[in-house]
């Protein structure tokens, strides 16, 4: 089968190894073809210069990963870690208090 994976998947599977997206990128490229086109790549290029905070939110063990950075926030979470604007911190954090 010829599968083409969005560039989130591909940061989530280089950020995270042991995680699904590493998983799934490493099952297709055994058993069927990774279709990619020069936006993907050029998307991917940009978003790379985002693995170290992604990382480190991965790493951190966070619950929650905090930014106004358009391209993260369209990944919308990083493994289980939901990435999330400042005001909707603000709701998460502070009800019930």
């Amino acid at each position: 089968m010829r599968i083409a994976l969005d560039s989130s998947v591909l940061i989530a599977a280089h950020i995270s190894r042991a995680g699904v997206c590493a998983e799934l990128l490493e099952d297709l490229l055994l058993h069927h073809e990774l279709v990619t086109s020069e936006f993907i790549l050029e998307e991917l290029g940009r978003k790379l210069l985002d693995i170290p905070v992604l990382g480190t939110a991965v790493g951190g063990e966070c619950a929650l990963l905090v930014s106004v950075d358009r391209d993260l926030l369209d990944m919308q979470r990083i493994n289980e870690i939901p990435i999330i604007r400042p005001g909707e911190y603000w709701r998460r954090t502070t009800e019930g208090r």
